[in-house]
C-alpha cells in the first residue's frame, strides 16, 4: 500500500481521535478555571427553577431563536445547515453500526433499507451543504465580507469540502455498508481491514478531511456548538 493512503486509513485516524477529545477536555478545563464574573449577567426575564432555565437555554440553543428575531434570512440557512448536520451525523452511525431493531420493527429487507438510506442520505447531505454554499456566498459582500476572517472562509470550504465528497460517494458509487462496518471495526480492535473498495477514491478525501476537521474543532470558532450551551446559562443564571 502507498504511505499517504497507509497514513490516513490506519495513522492519523488515532491522532485525529485523540486530539479531538482531548482537545475538547483541555478547552473544558480552562472554561472551568475562568473566575466568575462578580456581577450579574441574568437576562430578562429567565424562569426561576434550574430546570425552567437549562429547557429554555436548550430550547434556544436547537432552534436558533435569538438569530431568528436578528436576522431571518440568515437563520433560514444556519437552522436548515443545523439540521442536515443533525441528519448526517445519525446516518453515519450506520458506518460503525446499523439500525437493526428499526429495521426489524418495518420488516425491512437490505432493498428497502438500501432505498431509504439512498433517499434520507441525499436529502440529509442536500440540507447540510447547500446551505454551506449560502453562507459562503453571503461573506463575499457587504458588511460581512468586512468582518470575515481567513478562518470563516477555511471553515466553511473545509464542511462544504466534506460535503461534496460525501455527495460523490453517495450518489456517483454504491457504498457497501459492510465494507464500511470491517474497515472501522478494524480501526476500533486494531485489526485493520482495507479500504472499502466500493466508495471508490473519494472516500480517501472524504475521511482525511473529516480528520482534518477533528483536528481542527477543539481551538476554532466551532467550539460555540460545546460553549454555547454554557454561554446560555450563564445569561439565565
Amino acid at each position: 500500500m502507498e504511505t499517504i493512503p497507509f497514513l490516513f486509513y490506519y495513522v492519523t485516524p488515532y491522532v485525529a481521535v485523540i486530539v479531538f477529545f482531548g482537545g475538547i477536555g483541555y478547552q473544558l478545563y480552562r472554561w472551568g478555571q475562568k473566575s466568575q464574573v462578580r456581577s450579574h449577567l441574568s437576562l430578562y426575564p429567565r424562569p426561576e427553577s434550574v430546570g425552567g432555565r437549562v429547557l429554555d437555554a436548550l430550547i434556544d440553543m436547537f432552534t436558533l431563536k435569538g438569530l431568528f428575531r436578528v436576522n431571518k434570512p440568515l437563520w433560514v440557512g444556519g437552522f436548515i445547515m443545523h439540521l442536515g448536520l443533525l441528519f448526517v451525523l445519525g446516518g453515519h452511525v450506520r458506518a460503525f453500526t446499523d439500525f437493526y431493531f428499526l429495521w426489524d420493527l418495518l420488516n425491512w429487507g437490505d432493498e428497502q433499507v438500501h432505498t431509504f438510506s439512498a433517499i434520507a442520505g441525499t436529502i440529509a447531505g442536500t440540507l447540510f451543504t447547500l446551505p454551506l454554499i449560502y453562507l459562503l456566498a453571503r461573506r463575499w459582500s457587504g458588511a460581512v465580507k468586512w468582518l470575515s476572517t481567513p478562518e470563516d472562509f477555511f471553515l466553511l470550504f473545509l464542511l462544504i469540502g466534506i460535503g461534496l465528497t460525501g455527495f460523490h460517494m453517495r450518489l456517483l458509487q454504491e457504498v457497501h455498508v459492510r465494507e464500511l462496518h470491517a474497515f472501522f471495526k478494524g480501526l476500533v480492535t486494531f485489526g485493520w481491514q482495507p479500504a472499502p473498495a466500493s466508495a471508490g477514491g473519494s472516500f480517501i478525501y472524504h475521511f482525511a478531511l473529516v480528520q482534518l476537521l477533528m483536528v481542527y474543532f477543539p481551538f476554532s470558532k466551532l467550539m460555540h456548538t460545546i460553549g454555547v450551551l454554557y454561554s446560555k446559562m450563564v445569561a439565565r443564571s
